[in-house]
């Protein structure tokens, strides 16, 4: 296409500006006049740019740490049909519905990275072996890593193929699963001894040659028991537990290991720091038994779920569950009194009390905390609605019912979530809002 001449003329008359500027004597000396400014500023550009240089790549090196975290949190953010992320505010950490604690962003990464399939693979599974073995400061000990507490305890059958299983009869606990543990050793007899009240050490006279089981319920800590050198095997099942000895009500692998049980079998999960899984801390040479079993591959966990787990252990820094458990009762109490003089103001809330029950690790057994909570009630919903309504919000809040209150606990609720809950308590509003008004307004 060609140019119209109102165009060409402008172009010209362009030109020739230009070069009766370049010839201009003042314009040259302040070309030359910007140029050396330009020089001289160039070493703090120059450092300048360094600075930024470094920030954007520590903030790079940050962004590789959180990837594998965010890459998580993303997808869980387009798949709510199969992971919502909770809020524990119920007061009793360990749920059917979850805990609410999450994973470290180191032991998640470890985890993404060996299952994301791209790692070199240098002899992967001894490495895991040889960490697992050094995971317990108890000579002659190691540790395995089953998908779960119920596989965990189902690969116990190898131990028991020549020996009887006994159970007391005090200790027929509930796995989490719910699967009661004299039903989790398929195609095994198991022979019962004692009362159904409490354990006597008596009831184990005459066991010889065989596998006891001896099983936390959450009221009786485990203790071993005094077998006067009998052939016998002692393995402690653990729904609650951590492998060292973190806090002192809270039974450990190793303190149990060191008096005298053979075998410990407990879920890992938030009080190990990692994610699901059954772990078996014991002799070594009944770990290899289990091992060496053809059923082990059944049961054994992942190479991800194994280093995720051995990550969580070496931590050096407390997980997120030790970080709620050491929380004081200061904290708590702030945290509570800021958050009802929040809801206060919302018109939905009615009432709001701050109470002081304790929390609790599993609900009904001995492992308490002190703790807050608010005690709320709704405008126009019934806490039972309320609570229902709640837990299928995203993220899903976890309460508890006492009565006509629902209750919010902050034991198990990290502080940085307060606000995000405050939110969902305060939008709590249905159609039953409109179609039930209060007659008291």
């Amino acid at each position: 296409m060609r140019l119209p001449p109102w165009a060409i003329e402008a172009i010209r008359n362009g030109v020739a500006d230009v070069a009766r500027k370049a010839s201009d004597t003042e314009t040259i000396v302040r070309v030359k006049a910007q140029a050396a400014e330009l020089l001289r500023d160039l070493p703090e550009n120059a450092s300048r740019g360094l600075d930024a240089l470094v920030k954007t790549a520590s903030e790079t090196a940050r962004g590789a740490i959180d990837q594998g975290r965010e890459s998580v949190l993303r997808w869980t953010e387009r798949q709510t049909d199969l992971a919502v992320r909770c809020l524990n505010a119920s007061g009793v950490l360990l749920t059917r519905r979850g805990s609410g604690i999450s994973v470290s962003d180191h032991v998640l990464q470890l985890g993404c990275d060996v299952l994301r399939g791209d790692c070199v693979d240098n002899d992967l599974k001894q490495q895991l072996d040889r960490s697992l073995t050094r995971l317990l400061d108890v000579d002659g000990h190691a540790v395995a890593v089953a998908t779960s507490l119920d596989a965990a305890v189902a690969s116990l059958s190898v131990l028991a193929k020549e020996r009887k299983l006994v159970m007391h009869r005090s200790q027929a606990i509930r796995l989490p699963s719910g699967t009661p543990l004299p039903d989790a050793f398929p195609g095994l007899t198991l022979t019962e001894c004692g009362g159904v009240q409490t354990l006597e050490p008596s009831d184990f006279d005459g066991i010889d040659h065989a596998c006891v089981i001896l099983a936390d319920d959450g009221i009786h800590p485990v203790t071993a028991i005094p077998l006067n050198g009998r052939d016998v095997i002692s393995i402690a099942v653990l729904p609650v537990a951590t492998i060292h000895q973190g806090h002192e009500s809270i039974p450990s692998a190793e303190s149990l290991l060191r008096s005298g049980i053979d075998l410990v079998v407990l879920p890992g999960g938030p009080l190990t720091g990692g994610t699901t899984a059954g772990i078996l801390a014991g002799k070594k040479t009944l770990i290899e038994s289990i091992q060496q079993d053809s059923r082990w591959n059944t049961h054994a966990a992942s190479a991800g779920i194994v280093a995720m787990t051995v990550a969580a252990m070496t931590a050096p820094d407390p997980s997120p569950l030790s970080v709620l458990i050491e929380t004081g009762e200061d904290n708590l109490r702030s945290r509570a009194e800021r958050m009802a003089t929040r809801l206060t103001a919302e018109e939905s809330i009615t009432s709001c009390q701050i109470t002081d029950r304790s929390a609790r690790l599993v609900a009904g057994a001995r492992w308490e905390f002190p703790s807050r909570q608010l005690n709320l009630r709704h405008q126009s919903l019934s806490p039972e609605r309320w609570a229902e309504q709640l837990i299928k919000q995203n993220p899903a809040v976890l309460t508890a019912i006492d009565g006509e209150n629902l209750v919010i606990d902050f034991r198990w609720l990290p502080a940085g979530e307060d606000a995000t809950l405050a939110d969902a308590l305060g939008s709590s509003e249905t159609s039953e809002t409109a179609a039930v008004p209060n007659e008291g307004h």
